[in-house]
């Protein structure tokens, strides 16, 4: 199976001090791992403290086929 690498832009809600609480957190490092996703960055955009760059390596589509599904559940 090929590996891709996904950066990732989010628009936070909360600080991003909370963010990298919740993406650290146990059971979302849990989820990752059962779908073979490994964060290895995470950073704050420089003057925008409400935005996330994200970095995450794992299989092929797997990332765009779950925040697909995210996006669609939210619409």
């Amino acid at each position: 199976m090929a590996t891709e690498i996904t950066v990732l832009d989010f628009k936070l809600s909360n600080t991003f001090s909370e963010y990298c609480t919740h993406m650290n957190a146990p059971e979302q490092q849990a989820m990752f791992k059962e779908m073979g996703v490994k964060i290895f960055y995470i950073g704050e955009c420089i003057g925008v403290s409400k935005r996330a760059n994200v970095m995450f390596e794992g299989p092929e589509n797997v990332l765009y086929i779950l925040f697909s599904l995210v996006r669609k559940q939210s619409q």
